[in-house]
């Protein structure tokens, strides 16, 4: 059985030259993370793996002059102090952080969160599925916070005791996570995204105010199935209206699939009180095989900016990264090797209150492609639907032109038109 130690009793086994990975989501131990901060001194030369987004806003190398950290994604609190001699970000698609957690990464302590259950020879992960098993397994030391306040899934993975080194008791509740107040265009957006979606078919959804615009489009549609990485407060919305039964899923049939929660304590309550919910590892939700047996899979995904070829860049806004490659390219892959499956990018066809078009001639110099123009299918704004789908490259840009806001379409084919002439003549 676990030793049962104190908060400051876990600092004292950070020693330098360890690797220490802390849990993230909604359900990251707290309780050790605040340990560390309030002992800076146990961070010295100690590397952290760690992903960092609004809801786990932790940067450790600012607790410790000789702390490193190990991440996928970036932020605006990790861009304030950014030193790549010390912040280490790996470009990897969610699939392979899960390969790197469980196989590569050589993890000296995993900090992890979990909740009682039933069963007195284990505990429940609660609310989260998608990287713990994975790390746990490959951790010389696991020390668990077990929160008493966490609400159990009964489709949540569970970890023996014996798997478990020490336990730091702690009593609060789930981290919550409230999306922005969403745009009037917006809804139209989200209209746009549910005229592809069929009653029946299995839905990829994601977290952020375009997320709510298509779920909250969707409840008028019936025997809807759930696969997907993340799951947000709209998903309470989708199943009280009846939209949610999962009950034509190909695979996984009647059940809720997804490796982690985001949201606030109303769906925390809602998960805990659910039996159709399944917490499932990274290795499960992204995984090419497991994605291509879903049949009628609608994934959809947000973008920074598309160029007229059909590129996606899904990280770079400025010339500065902002995000991280994620699992996107997962999900995409996957829905084009399902049968009648359909990926589908979504976003808003202006930024900065109308001033820039986020449908762009070409991916500049100073971003990045995530998505290659080969992948996409369907892309939808607030101004309509283009179909990629078999286009030709010509087709492609005319389509994506059609779609972007009406204050810029003259300058992209003029931009376009120049491209073309450009290419085509004699060198």
């Amino acid at each position: 059985m676990p030793e049962t130690i104190t908060a400051e009793s876990f600092t004292q086994l950070l020693h330098p030259g360890q690797t220490v990975y802390v849990q993230n989501g909604c359900t990251q131990p707290v309780t050790l993370v605040d340990a560390v901060k309030a002992h800076p001194e146990c961070a010295d030369r100690v590397t952290f793996i760690s992903m960092v987004n609004r809801l786990n806003p932790n940067d450790f190398t600012s607790v410790h002059p000789a702390a490193e950290q190990v991440t996928f994604f970036m932020s605006g609190l990790l861009r304030k102090g950014y030193d790549p001699r010390r912040l280490h970000i790996l470009p990897l698609h969610l699939s392979e952080i899960f390969r790197y957690l469980a196989y590569r990464a050589d993890i000296d302590i995993a900090c992890i969160q979990v909740a009682p259950c039933h069963r007195g020879d284990a505990f429940s992960f609660a609310l989260a599925g998608d990287y713990v098993p994975a790390v746990t397994g490959n951790a010389k030391i696991v020390v668990a916070e077990l929160n008493a306040d966490l609400p159990v899934c009964a489709g949540a993975p569970l970890i023996a005791a014996s798997d478990i080194d020490y336990l730091v008791e702690s009593a609060h509740p789930p981290l919550p996570w409230t999306s922005r107040p969403a745009k009037d265009e917006l809804a139209v957006l989200g209209r746009n995204v549910a005229a592809l979606v069929n009653d029946g078919d299995t839905i990829q959804m994601g977290v952020g105010t375009a997320s709510d615009a298509v779920l909250a489009a969707l409840t008028s549609h019936r025997h809807l199935g759930i696969h997907t990485g993340l799951v947000p407060d709209a998903l309470v919305d989708l199943v009280e209206a009846g939209a949610i039964t999962g009950e034509r899923k190909s695979i996984d049939r009647g059940r809720i699939v997804t490796g982690s929660a985001m949201g606030t304590p109303r769906l925390y309550e809602f998960i805990g009180a659910s039996a159709e919910v399944d917490f499932r590892p990274v290795a499960y939700t992204h995984d090419a095989t497991v994605l291509s047996r879903i049949d009628n899979f609608r994934v959809v995904n947000s973008v920074v900016e598309m160029d007229l070829f059909g590129q996606a860049n899904c990280e770079y806004m400025g010339g500065r990264q902002i995000a991280g490659i994620g699992g996107q390219s997962d999900f995409v892959r996957g829905a084009r090797a399902a049968k009648n499956g359909l990926s589908i990018q979504a976003f808003q066809a202006t930024t900065r209150r109308g001033e820039v078009s986020r449908i762009v001639p070409r991916i500049p110099q100073d971003a990045l492609v995530s998505v290659s123009r080969c992948d996409a299918d369907y892309v939808v704004t607030e101004y309509g639907i283009a179909d990629l789908r078999f286009a030709s490259v010509q087709q492609r840009a005319e389509r994506l032109i059609a779609i972007a806001a009406p204050q810029f379409r003259d300058k992209l084919a003029n931009d376009w038109d120049n491209m073309c002439r450009a290419a085509s003549a004699p060198s």
